[in-house]
This record gives C-alpha cells, structure tokens and sequence, in this order.
C-alpha cells in the first residue's frame, strides 16, 4: 500500500511540474482554456442577449409607470 502511496505521489508531482513550464502553460492556455471559453461564451451568447433586452424593457416599463404615477399626482 506505501509503494502505490509513493508512485502516485510522484506522478503528480511529475505532472505538477510539467504544467509550470512556460511551453507547456501555453499549450494549456491555446489548446483547452481558449476553445473551452469560447464554447460556453457561444453556448451562453442567447442567453445573455435575451436577459439584456428583458432587463432593458423591464427599465422602460419602470420609467413608463414612474412617469404615468407623477402625471397622474400632478393632475389631481
């Protein structure tokens, strides 16, 4: 059981160590952030386009209200 405690401590290290160099960070970055950021910024566009204009009509509408209840408290 220690032996395969050892082995496995190693290896990570191993690939710790690996994944701190410069190269191979770039690689990371280029190879799997950059498209795994770009796929879920596509997967996610429709949605944050239809939340935006929800949001924008929901503060027309709040304007449209504020303006009918002051026109309304100046009329009586």
């Amino acid at each position: 059981m220690g032996a395969l405690v050892n082995i496995t401590k190693e290896a990570i290290d191993t690939i710790l160590l690996e994944t701190r160099k410069e190269d191979n960070m770039i690689k990371i970055k280029r190879d799997v952030m950059d498209p795994l950021i770009d796929y879920t910024f596509q997967k996610l566009y429709p949605y944050i386009v239809i939340t935006s204009i929800m949001f924008f009509l929901i503060f027309i509408l709040a304007i449209a209200i504020l303006y009918m209840l002051i026109k309304k408290n100046i009329m009586s």
